[in-house]
């Protein structure tokens, strides 16, 4: 059974990249049609022919090649030899229409992923799909060792959100702080706090046992510089940033700014919440975690403490506030927590069309700024490499997502892969749309050809470099996914 689930999903991604690449070279297809270009073949795929149609009296060739990992359209005027006993006006040459013509043939591949990526987003906001409710709502597993200690299924529990950026990895980590009082094996000499960091959370396997970290804890003063962040609808966040700094910080595109030292963090709401202030806060002695000391392994048994929330009464009529303490046992070996029963509360979410299709046009947006960001990042910051896979990557990580989220969300990551698709073909590198697009404005402002020679020798040098790029990426991937996962 897990090998016919594994060929499922392996056809699932090669129908899913066909898509898109079918999807790509269709537009260049019909906007070459559009303008009379005559198109020898389009193909989906590259390398041995595997399947051939063309229809009587046509003229262009349909195939199938196959390594799935490509396709192309032939056009008269890229270099292209005609059949034998064909011969075609010198005016549905590609290089003989008007500049605007050959720009709109160009973009017709980009602008095709881009329309498949907004459809892709809508399907997948249209479908049901679990999500997270209130980040500190739970749901209790009966006869666990949290239902026994009085915990029950949709109740609240208390958390600080914690935003701690580590200036060693260079990353924004987020925590949960449950508890400052966690004791370990009867210890009380020393305090350390129970963290919930959800990071890596799946949908099929919540139990907090998986992601609960215990660390040494110290007061704030000791550790760095404590934020709290005001939003317009009243939500608050805490910084907490290694760095010292004045009362107030300022925020300028993302950016914060601690004197004259600028640091990127993450913002918690996504741009969803107008900032309305940041400022330094006291936390008058108070312990937080001190996240370069995680102690989780160090223990056998410990005892952690969550404090419930209820309903306020009085004053605090409509808002949570503590309630009682539940207290209860966790055991670790070998580095890992035994499950306890406690999980994050889902619940069902359904779009109407019309927000559906509202979403889709913000996810579009935020996921080309993001990948615009991703592309800087490469030439700006050496430790984004790390994170840059290639096909294989992609492979893993689709099927990943589908896995433990659902088709909605691996729909809503093929829509962000079409994105990427798109925007990384706008790249003004030779072999790329982008590459013969900059040749086109260059040669309709200047009115003067640049040799089909060097336009040729330049696009197979950067076809070689993108063939070694992509090798390496695929080695890199083989050693991440495929050699570890064998190693270990």
């Amino acid at each position: 059974m897990e090998v016919l689930t594994t060929i499922l999903y392996i056809l699932l991604f090669i129908v899913f990249l066909s898509v898109l690449i079918i999807v790509h070279e269709l537009g260049h297809l019909a906007a070459a049609k559009a303008f009379h270009v005559y198109c020898l073949e389009y193909s989906v795929g590259m390398g041995p022919l595997i399947f051939k149609f063309k229809r009587k009296n046509g003229e262009t060739q349909f195939s199938l090649r196959a390594i799935p990992f490509g396709g192309y359209v032939s056009m008269y005027g890229e270099g292209v030899e005609l059949p034998e006993g064909v011969e075609i006006p010198p005016e549905r040459s590609l290089n003989n229409i008007k500049w605007w013509k050959r720009a709109i043939i160009l973009v017709a591949g980009v602008t095709m992923n881009s329309l498949l990526a907004i459809t892709f987003f809508f399907i997948s906001n249209c479908i049901p799909q679990q999500t997270y409710d209130y980040i500190n709502q739970i749901s209790i597993k009966e006869s666990s060792a949290a239902y026994i200690a009085g915990l029950r299924s949709e109740e609240y529990i208390k958390v600080d959100n914690w935003q701690y950026y580590d200036e060693v990895s260079n990353v924004q980590r987020t925590y949960f702080l449950a508890d400052t009082a966690t004791t370990f094996d009867g210890d009380d000499s020393v305090k350390y706090a129970t963290c919930f960091n959800f990071t890596n959370l799946s949908l099929k396997n919540t139990d907090f046992a998986n992601f609960t970290y215990i660390y040494e804890t110290k007061a704030a003063n000791e550790l760095g510089s404590v934020y709290l962040v005001t939003y317009e609808e009243g939500q608050t966040t805490r910084f907490l940033l290694r760095s010292d700094g004045p009362e107030t910080i300022d925020v300028v595109n993302g950016t914060w700014k601690i004197g004259d030292k600028a640091l990127e963090v993450q913002d918690p709401y996504q741009g969803n919440y107008k900032i309305e202030s940041i400022k330094k806060v006291s936390m008058d002695g108070q312990l937080i975690p001190d996240f370069s000391k995680y102690v989780t392994p160090a223990f056998t048994n410990a005892n952690i403490h969550i404090t419930k929330r209820v309903p306020g009464t009085g004053d605090q009529e409509g808002k949570l506030v503590d309630g009682d303490v539940t207290s209860f046992d966790i055991q670790q070996k070998d580095g890992a927590i035994s499950t306890y029963g406690c999980s994050l509360y889902l619940r069902t979410i359904q779009l109407n069309a019309g927000q559906a299709f509202g979403k889709s046009f913000r996810d579009f947006g935020e996921s080309s700024l993001l990948l615009v960001r991703a592309i800087g990042d490469l030439f700006t910051k050496p430790s984004a490499w790390k994170d840059t896979g290639g096909i294989i990557a992609v492979a893993f990580e689709t099927t990943g997502v589908l896995q433990n989220f659902g088709f909605a969300r691996f729909l809503y990551v093929w829509a962000f892969i079409s994105v990427n698709l798109a925007i990384f073909n706008l790249l003004p590198f030779p072999g790329l749309d982008g590459w013969q697009l900059l040749v086109t404005f260059v040669e309709a402002g200047t009115r003067r050809k640049i040799p089909d020679k060097v336009k040729n020798i330049v696009s197979l040098i950067g076809l070689g470099l993108l063939l070694l790029l992509m090798g390496a990426l695929i080695v890199k991937d083989v050693a991440r996914y495929i050699f570890m996962a064998v190693v270990l």
